[in-house]
């Protein structure tokens, strides 16, 4: 059995995040992780508002960066949202994953592979956790940033939540009708949008459903989704689910704190997850450091709260339609994305004002491709 001050399970954005922190901070830290050729799906778009909680640049690892958005009803024509500065940058995400490890291997956290966790015990002072390959940790706290599937929330006999559902798949350049700007097609597919996000070397195309049951995103509907937009079937196709839960989910269970899609912390009305995985691994990281697991739930309560009221807004928006996106394209669209370069979280400027304070004023990357 080898002893460690935090075990962290997910070497992706949250798991990352809090490795980062926890290691800087003179932690011995270990991240138990899947093989790298099981990434983790991802569109990869990073917002402003989510490059401002890096404790780095991501600059190495930009492809785009974008300062307008084309929207539309599909399959009618998109109209563009431009923002006076930059409020987005295109990532693959596993580029973005594995340069994000680096970071937090370079602060000192020890990073393994592991094809999963087959027991874990916890006490009023340790956690005991067994890898399916037989190898035995211990740890005073344990983060599981594991995904939206969460195998430590099914070890530790917690509920499955029902969130959101994607699939995406990529075309090459050299395959494409057109090459498009980044573009949010609504009603793409019922209870959702299809997206393409251009990446310099090829187009991510995608479709996404705001809540699991309302519609079933497939293979045929993408390939017909992407052939209608970019003249192309697209390559290396993958379905997930996303986490979407956090207004309802149980965060902490003892000396175990959950992060990202773990704790449903993507947000419900365009599946962002990239800045509420960083949070919530930054934050779980600070709760340990503090030595006050309990209060965890409190310290994501402002995001959670956000959530709420954005699962409350998808709830409105996707049946509304084409109310809704006429809406967005004309009256509530160009405040919004205009906003969104500063990290305005959706318009919210109680939340405007703790995004500010906590990130500062940074600018974005160049485009490094």
């Amino acid at each position: 059995m080898t002893k460690w001050d935090v075990v962290v399970i997910g070497a992706a954005q949250a798991g990352c995040a809090a490795a980062w922190d926890l290691a800087a901070a003179g932690q011995r830290v270990l991240v138990l992780s899947r093989p790298a050729e099981q990434g983790k799906p991802c569109a990869g778009g990073v917002t402003a508002k989510a490059l401002n909680r890096y404790r780095f640049s991501i600059a190495p690892v930009v492809r785009e960066v974008v300062s307008t958005l084309w929207v539309g009803r599909f399959p009618s024509d998109s109209q563009a949202l431009q923002a006076a500065s930059p409020f987005c940058v295109m990532t693959e995400r596993a580029e973005l994953d594995a340069f994000c490890r680096q970071q937090a291997q370079e602060q000192g956290a020890h990073f393994a592979e592991t094809r999963g966790i087959q027991s874990l015990h916890q006490n009023g002072s340790s956690i005991t956790l067994t890898t399916r390959e037989g190898d035995c940790f211990q740890a005073s706290a344990l983060i599981a940033a594991d995904g939206a599937h969460s195998p430590v929330r099914k070890l530790l006999g917690e509920r499955r939540y029902a969130g959101a559902v994607a699939i995406e798949g990529c075309v090459p350049r050299d395959q494409l009708s057109r090459y498009p700007g980044m573009t949010l097609d609504f009603a793409a597919i019922k209870g959702g949008y299809g997206w393409l996000f251009p990446k310099g070397d090829h187009v991510n195309v995608g479709l996404y459903v705001w809540r699991q049951g309302i519609a079933s995103p497939g293979r045929e509907q993408l390939d017909r989704y992407s052939r209608q937009q970019l003249g192309a079937s697209p390559l290396g196709v993958q379905g997930y689910p996303l986490g979407t839960w956090l207004p309802h989910a149980r965060l902490c269970q003892g000396r175990i704190l959950f992060a990202g899609d773990a704790a449903g912390s993507t947000e419900a009305l365009l599946g962002e997850g990239i800045y509420g995985a960083v949070l919530s691994g930054q934050l779980a990281a600070q709760a340990i450091l503090a030595g006050q697991l309990a209060s965890y739930p409190q310290w994501l309560a402002g995001w959670r709260e956000e959530m709420a009221t954005v699962e409350q807004l998808a709830r409105l928006f996707y049946p509304l339609m084409p109310l809704s996106t006429r809406i967005l394209q004309r009256n509530m669209g160009r405040p919004w994305w205009t906003g969104l370069p500063g990290g305005l979280p959706w318009g919210n400027a109680s939340a405007a004002g703790a995004a500010r304070q906590s990130s500062g004023d940074k600018a974005l990357p160049c485009c490094s491709r």
